[in-house]
């Protein structure tokens, strides 16, 4: 279970933000990636070509998944949950980029400088069902993705290949297919889904305290995050849409109790994470406090040239 939405402030920041909800055993960081290659599971090392900032944990004795991140072009890339309606290839292709779901956002972050980049890359990958460098778990995942043009990017690998939506309101969580949550959206607001007239009922919910309520579902986490991000008003500044965002997204959050820590496939948030693509700012706030860490790109590459680690 996951959420993400993306934000652009009256003073031009772009924003990527989301909840990290995971099985108990996962132990999530602020994660540093700075060293020259990454290992794909199927196609060898790659370069990378832009060091990237973002929210990691160990997989295995000594291999970093990261699942969201901005790099120093501003290009930024979350990944969530998309189970059942995740589709693969069984096997490699000849004459294309093979990649497993895992490898996909270390291959955005650190070979692309901009949502245009990346489209036009896509043509040139497979995404195939085989096992990442650690684990025994094929991820079922889609993505969010956003730089400082303001533009949202949604990939979704289903039966029909790579699916790439760029006309998206810039909220998702899990499954269904996006064209199935916006639709669901727009029935439970009794309007069509043209964004102008979702927009107005949104905006009509927030003026009378009408707010739906989130549960765990998918379905309803969207709904939530939609009328929150459409029906409130712009931010001015990156300070104010921060808060907004932290805010809007622990609505959404599952939270932590101890007894979970007796059912190991039960899921919670784990984190918040806002990544600022304008000024390649990461901010994490963990589950259990309300203290937010934020870590400039730019002065972590300064002090940790050509390395990969936590910075927590």
């Amino acid at each position: 279970m996951c959420t993400s939405l993306t934000l652009q402030t009256d003073n031009q920041h772009v924003l990527l933000a989301r909840t990290m909800d995971f099985p108990v055993q996962a132990t999530w960081k602020p994660t540093l990636i700075n060293q020259a290659n990454y290992e794909t599971a199927l196609s060898g090392k790659r370069p990378i070509k832009y060091p990237y900032i973002g929210g990691g944990r160990n997989e295995g004795h000594h291999q970093i998944l990261v699942a969201d991140g901005v790099n120093t072009q501003g290009l930024s890339c979350a990944e969530l949950m998309f189970p059942l309606k995740a589709h693969y290839l069984d096997q490699p292709v000849t004459n294309k980029l093979n990649l497993t779901p895992q490898d996909f956002l270390p291959w955005v972050l650190g070979e692309h400088a901009s949502l245009e980049a990346v489209k036009a890359d896509l043509d040139h990958i497979a995404l195939i069902g085989q096992n990442w460098l650690a684990g025994n778990e094929v991820f079922a995942f889609h993505w969010i993705l956003t730089d400082p043009s303001g533009h949202t990017l949604l990939i979704e690998p289903t039966i029909n290949g790579l699916e790439v939506i760029t006309d998206s309101i810039g909220v998702l969580t899990n499954s269904p297919i996006y064209p199935e949550h916006l639709a669901r959206f727009a029935k439970e607001l009794g309007t069509d889904e043209a964004v102008s007239d979702l927009t107005q009922a949104s905006q009509e919910l927030i003026m009378t305290q009408n707010l739906p309520q989130a549960t765990n579902t998918p379905t309803t986490r969207f709904l939530v995050t939609a009328v929150n991000k459409l029906g409130a008003q712009a931010s001015h500044n990156q300070f104010e849409a921060r808060n907004r965002l932290f805010n809007d997204l622990q609505a959404v959050a599952i939270p932590y109790t101890p007894s979970m820590d007796q059912h190991p496939n039960y899921n919670y948030t784990h984190y918040i994470s806002v990544l600022d693509t304008t000024d390649q700012t990461y901010y994490f706030r963990y589950h259990d406090t309300n203290q937010v860490f934020s870590y400039s790109l730019k002065d972590e590459l300064a002090n940790h040239p050509a390395e990969n680690l936590f910075l927590r």
